[in-house]
């Protein structure tokens, strides 16, 4: 059977009942923060298919020798009591017989708990004296059947008041509730077997089983049911959501109905599974039944009977309305078939028969076809015509062996196998085999033909991805507990399947190193195999990319890059069924063939600094944070000092209680801790089996904080800038040139929510003449050792981080951003001395609490090895430091750059002025602040901050901003420049873009301004400035009522000649203009789906159909239900900007990122298609329309820069790497407009 690990990645928070201490004076839940680029997930439908035939009835534990009935014998039957046996008794208590009342049924005789001596068990039913005392496990061993085991796993057992199929007669749950007729008390219930044998429980064992557990799931699986015997479907049924008619949903108890009619049926008849199966595809494809299945949807009133539609509570009255029944097509279907026996009765109409030629295909008496075709061929569900299937069949056996286990095997495989393949592994149809003997069925010369006589293929990854000779869904259960566990693994399963499809490893961000790409994600939830949610984790791995800029996995030789002969793997990110998964490519770069689809996290990586950490032992890492400005170890000795910090929250936190604080955060796990683990604040589980991870079968404690919006970045023996070449600085090229610059080893700093800034050494990239072996990495440039790549060499915690993390080890933590953001590393001078510094902000992190806030601080990084803390300082104002900083230069002095933010990290309070803040670099002393001149019902925000140096003289002459926030309650933006021409003294602040004039009497609302502008210079000296409009702090951000925009425009105000400020008349409308050009040459480029790799064409070269219109002042592209939240980048001509849709419904996940591409002096498409995709243009062929946009797919954009630009094969083109949330490292080919070659001036680096 596999080793069961599964992951689930849920995209909604839910908070539950908190436990809050009286001495906590502010409430964790006022600091939660979930960004909305984690989407909620629709909650997949599961239909039990339960088989109810007569064997179901037989005994468990104690049969007859041939396995069948109850033992009858005195000397037993050949089954060994074992003393352990599960069931509607505790197997550990002892229990006697009385006469008493039970509630709404009457008096009757009753198995109650008791104490005293223990009698022997016998070796049959009729040998219980019941005027003894036994043991529970003896009681379950002589009188537990197999469908009370079932139900004593799913539902807790068969109340005695279940006499009708009526949830007030069958729920435990709804006890004390009008109207409600149970068998149960204060106590507990009395439960009756399938033998009439009644025992009293307590409600423990009832919640214990298996729906009590899946209500209490954030993501809840919609459950259904129907039973199966004799020729078909048996008419107790419930549908999938728990329908039974269109007011029976309940959103407080959403298994009543289910529940009901498990405890209520009773087995008896023979074994039609083949039938059940084919009426479960009619049931999701919404055709009419067969064999008694579920009366499919017939018109606008009764959607409940459809699975693709879901009840969405939006007054959460705890029942379904009409108009709550949505529509939800992306919700992913499963089955989960249990049966104890062989089947032998199918075909249409239904007869006794063993072979899979009767009813062959549509009504084949075989299950295996069913499974087959609920998996692979799929449906279209009739009522909607959406075309859909069923995810994966799961099979229990219960009791089986023989020939039943053999065909359930058969099922699981053909019912769950990889989708992009026809069959699984290399088998061409359903299993012929035939054979003379089959279970309960027949016993003649070649009786049996198909599943019942085939035996599995050898063991493939289609379908065993554990290797373990057995199909991944099928389980096996002989006893109460394997059954329960079963159950639970399989619904376990379901949900990671089911989430998997949503922001699966969100991508906070990358950063490209030589031929690296570093990818830092998270899991915000993360299910252990028993049951036990993990939150919160982050991971940061490396990949390698080619000469020939390929995605490559480490596949071949650890930290060298093979690309011959024994090649590491070529890979793209694809999505499948909407989940984003990985194509792998078969051979090298002439190729373009899918050798296989794998999971992200099987892709095997250059290196995995989340693993690396999960290995260490908590003593070894160097942790520093911020106490007076010094950077001091976070250990154990700084228990009293941070205690004060944290009585601001938790008046009772003393040196004891800080220490155990601190440990937590160090990465120990203190659940066995006699000193920490009845503290709340170090609760949080964090350990896991981290082999799906990192391949070590070992339970760790995962150290990673998740990362959310921090890009990362690097530092290494290469300039960090290029002063020497753009300004001739022979003190900077004589600074780098030292040994102590050229010989660092790489680092890449990333911040996390577990709030800290780690430094992760990434290796120093060697090239090598070897074409089989171009690279390698090792640990620095002096050391040729591997040992150190990946691991994290030191973390620093900010003091306005300290706070918040008390709540970080709480059971209940809601997500409470510390460090947050991104990070910028630059060489700069300090008092007149060259070093490199790290600069960084909480970001989201730090929303004001007390005398604490967000704040922007900067670290000396020249040895990287060996950082100290120049300074840390929060704003004035206490809002967050959204507005990344900007280091500029202006005359001989440096400054960091940075504005007024929210008050809160969802964007919706503000402070009641907006400044900007200019720093000293060298201690963080205020140089100078500029507030800006609003309205009283202006309330606002700063987007990010870019500089400018126009005439490269060395010092920045301009600096552009926008702003965000409300006026009189409606989202309103503006555009503004600061012009620094002349000094940080005479600067002077104005309106660069009036952002008011784009509203319309439609679009009431300015377009707010979040991400940076970029720049360029034309070839007259002229001073370009691009900017998109847009914001997605909040949930309420996915309802775009204004219209966004990208802009660009010529700017002669720069030097502080004019203040002009721009309207939108000044503008040309671009938005509707198309280009069109003929076709002269054609590309051929590799391009993967999730089932097949192929070369596509793409247009490379046209003759345009007219002119480029160049624009006088500059342009606007119009966006409808878009947003621009990342900065637009420029290169060879060419604007690249990402726009993003936001889900309109639960089935857009994220939403979609698009790719502007425009040419900068026109704002339209360029008529030789600068992105070379088969999306580019309307044909390949004649004449064709340019676009000036393509889908890039599912995926939020990151904040900041989301571009990567690495060279091409040629001087026109160039390749892009683009990162967008749903855990997908984009590579899109691109190419220079005519005539911009060699001769292109950006400002995408300083």
């Amino acid at each position: 059977m596999r080793k069961l690990f599964f992951f689930i990645f849920i995209f909604f928070i839910s908070l539950l009942v908190k436990d809050h201490p009286a001495v906590e004076s502010i409430d964790m839940a006022d600091y939660c923060y979930v960004p909305p680029s984690i989407g909620q997930i629709a909650s997949p439908n599961v239909l039990f298919v339960i088989d109810v035939s007569g064997s179901m009835s037989w005994c468990a534990y104690n049969p007859e020798n041939n396995r069948q009935d109850c033992c009858s014998s005195s000397t037993g039957c050949g089954w060994t009591y074992k003393g352990t046996e599960e069931g509607y008794f505790n197997p550990d208590k002892l229990y006697e017989r009385q006469f008493i009342s039970i509630p709404n049924v009457g008096n009757g005789y009753v198995w109650v708990e008791t104490t005293g001596t223990e009698t022997t068990c016998p070796k049959r039913a009729s040998n219980i004296d019941t005027s003894k005392k036994y043991k529970g496990a003896c009681l379950n061993f002589i009188y537990m059947t197999r469908v009370d085991l079932v139900r004593w796993a799913i539902t807790g057992g068969k109340l005695d008041s279940c006499t009708s199929n009526d949830p007030k007669r069958c729920d435990p749950e709804l006890y004390g509730q009008p109207a409600a007729n149970l068998s149960c008390d204060s106590y507990g219930c009395v439960l009756e077997s399938e033998s009439g044998i009644k025992v009293k429980v307590p409600w423990a064992r009832i919640y214990d089983s298996l729906t009590f557990q899946f209500r209490s799931l954030t993501l809840q699986p919609r459950l259904g049911v129907m039973f199966y015997s004799g020729t078909g479907v048996r008419s107790n049924k419930v549908h999938v959501g728990d329908f039974t008619s269109s007011a029976s949903f309940d959103g407080v108890n959403p298994y009543k109905n289910l529940i009901a009619a498990i405890n209520y049926e009773s087995p008896s008849g023979a074994t039609p599974t083949a039938p059940a199966l084919w009426d479960a595809y009619n049931y999701f494809a919404q055709n009419s039944p067969k064999y008694g299945g579920f009366t499919p949807q017939s018109g606008s009133g009764d959607q409940w009977r459809n699975p693709m539609y879901q009840c969405v509570d939006e007054n959460n009255n705890g029942v379904c309305e009409g108009s709550e029944l949505k529509l939800v097509p992306c919700a992913k279907n499963f089955v989960i078939l249990l049966t104890d026996g062989q089947w032998n009765y199918g075909g249409y109409p239904v007869t006794s028969t063993c072979k899979i030629d009767t009813g062959y295909e549509p009504n084949s008496a075989d299950p295996v076809v069913p499974a087959y075709w609920l998996h692979k061929k799929g449906f279209t569900n009739a009522p909607t015509g959406i075309s859909s299937y069923v995810e994966a069949v799961y099979g229990i056996g219960l009791w089986l062996g023989g020939t039943g286990e053999k065909s359930l095997k058969q099922v699981a495989m053909y019912g769950a196998f990889d989708r992009t393949k026809t069959w699984p592994d290399a088998l061409s149809s359903y299993p012929q085999t035939s054979c003379s003997y089959v279970d309960d069925c027949c016993s003649t010369t070649n009786c049996g033909k198909g599943s019942s006589c085939a035996t599995l293929p050898t063991s493939s990854s289609d379908w065993d991805k554990d290797g373990d000779g057995k199909p991944d869904t099928f389980y096996s259960a002989s006893d109460a507990t394997e059954i329960k566990e079963a159950v639970k693994t399989a619904i376990f399963d379901i949900l990671r399947r089911a989430s998997s499809g949503s922001t699966v490893a969100t991508l906070a961000s990358r950063t490209g190193i030589s031929s690296l790409v570093i990818q830092p994600y998270f899991y915000p939830k993360y299910q252990r195999e028993d049951g036990t949610e993990l939150g919160w984790l982050g991971f940061l791995r490396s990949f390698w990319i080619d000469l020939s800029q390929n995605l490559r996995e480490d596949t071949v030789e650890k930290f060298i890059l093979n690309i011959l002969n024994t090649i590491d793997k070529i890979f793209q990110f694809v999505i499948v069924d909407d989940q984003t998964k990985t194509a792998v490519l078969q051979g090298g770069t002439d190729t373009c063939q899918l050798q296989e689809v794998k999971e992200i996290s099987e892709l095997k990586a250059v290196f995995d600094s989340g693993c690396w950490l999960a290995n260490i032992d908590t003593s070894s890492r160097n942790i520093k944070y911020n106490k007076n400005g010094v950077l001091t170890d976070f250990t154990t000795t700084e228990a009293s000092t941070l205690a004060t910090v944290w009585q601001s929250i938790d008046s009772t936190v003393d040196s004891t209680k800080a220490g155990c604080i601190i440990r937590y955060l160090r990465g120990e796990d203190l659940s066995g801790d006699a000193t920490c683990k009845t503290l709340s604040y170090v609760q949080r589980p964090r350990e896991l089996n981290i082999q799906s991870f990192c391949g070590i079968n070992q339970t760790k404690t995962w150290k990673l904080g998740d990362i959310i919006h921090s890009t990362p970045s690097v530092v290494s023996d290469q300039p960090v800038n290029i002063y020497h070449i753009k300004y001739g600085d022979s003190t900077y090229a004589e600074f780098i040139r030292q040994d102590s610059y050229k010989n660092r080893p790489s680092l890449t700093f990333v911040g996390a929510n577990d709030g800290m800034l780690h430094a992760f050494r990434v290796g120093t990239i060697v090239n090598q003449a070897n074409l089989e072996k171009p690279s390698k990495l090792q640990n620095s440039p002096t050391d040729t050792g591997t040992d150190k790549i990946g691991r994290e060499e030191w973390a620093f915690i900010p003091k306005n981080a300290i706070p918040y993390l008390i709540w970080y080890g709480k059971s209940d933590y809601c997500h409470v951003p510390t460090v947050d953001y991104r990070t910028l590393v630059v060489d700069a001078k300090v008092d007149g001395t060259w070093k490199t510094l790290l600069v960084g902000a909480m970001g989201f992190g730090g929303k004001a609490l007390s005398s604490y806030s967000s704040s922007v601080f900067v670290l000396d990084i020249t040895d990287p090895l060996n950082p100290s803390l120049l300074w840390e300082k929060s704003l004035d104002d206490q809002t967050l430091t959204l507005s990344f900083p900007a280091v500029t230069k202006i005359g001989s002095s440096w400054y960091v750059v940075t504005g007024t933010g929210p008050s809160s990290p969802d964007g919706t309070s503000f402070s009641s002025s907006t400044k900007i803040y200019f720093l000293n670099i060298r201690d963080g002393t205020l140089a100078k602040d500029f507030t800006l001149s609003l309205s009283s019902n202006i309330y606002a925000a700063t987007g990010d901050i870019m500089p400018v140096d126009v005439d490269f003289d060395y010092s920045d002459d301009a600096i552009y901003f926008g702003l965000y926030g409300l006026k009189s309650g409606k989202t309103w933006g503006m555009f503004y420049r600061i012009v620094v021409k002349n000094g940080l003294a005479s600067a002077t602040v104005s309106k660069a873009i009036d952002l008011e004039t784009f509203k319309t009497s439609t679009y009431n609302e300015a377009p707010p301004v979040f991400a940076a502008p970029t720049f360029t210079k034309d070839e007259y000296g002229n001073l370009w400035v691009f900017f998109g409009t847009g914001r997605y702090l909040a949930q309420a951000d996915k309802t775009i009522a204004y219209k966004n925009y990208l802009i660009g425009y010529k700017d002669p105000c720069w030097g502080g000649s004019c203040s002009n400020t721009y309207s939108k008349t000044n503008l040309t409308d671009t938005t509707s203009v198309t280009v069109q050009a003929t076709v002269t040459e054609i590309k051929k480029l590799c391009s993967c789906s999730g089932s097949s790799c192929g070369l596509v064409d793409v247009v490379y070269d046209t003759t345009p159909i007219s002119s480029i219109q160049e624009v006088t002042r500059g342009w606007y592209y119009e966006l409808t239900g878009e947003a621009i939240i990342s900065q637009p980048a420029i290169f060879g001509g060419v604007l690249d900007a990402l726009s993003f849709a936001p889900p309109a419904n639960i089935c857009a996940y994220e939403g979609n990122s698009n790719l502007l591409a425009l040419y900068y002096k026109s704002g339209t498409a360029y008529p030789r298609p600068v992105v070379l995709s088969s999306l580019a243009t309307s044909g390949t062929q004649g004449t064709v329309t340019v676009y000036p946009k393509i889908s890039l797919g599912r995926g939020v954009p990151p904040l900041g820069n989301p571009f990567q630009i690495t060279t091409g094969i040629s001087s026109r083109e160039y390749t892009k790497f683009i990162q967008v949330s749903a855990g997908i490292v984009l590579r899109v080919e691109q190419q220079v407009a005519t005539g911009y070659e060699s001769r292109f001036i950006s400002w995408i680096e300083k």
